[in-house]
């Protein structure tokens, strides 16, 4: 399904898993280094608790360009 300019959705359709280690985590956006390297920044969502940095975990997420919205966190 092609996405038009005009279309109030920004999210791309379905989900996407990362496990990794935390490497930041602020108020509204954190990142995530994956087990091959790769840099994942995501929008943190209001009330989702911290996760300290060094810590490994897997999330599900949702691609809002240009970030990933946090839907989950769970132990890897």
């Amino acid at each position: 399904m092609e996405k038009r300019l005009d279309d109030p959705d920004p999210f791309e359709a379905g989900t996407h898993t990362f496990t990794g280690t935390i490497k930041a985590w602020r108020r509204f956006s954190a990142e995530l280094v994956t087990d091959s390297g790769i840099s994942v920044l995501f929008h943190v969502q209001q009330g989702q608790q911290a996760v300290p940095e060094g810590t490994r975990i897997t999330i599900t997420a949702r691609k809002y360009r240009p970030r990933y919205l946090l839907m989950s966190v769970s132990p890897p």
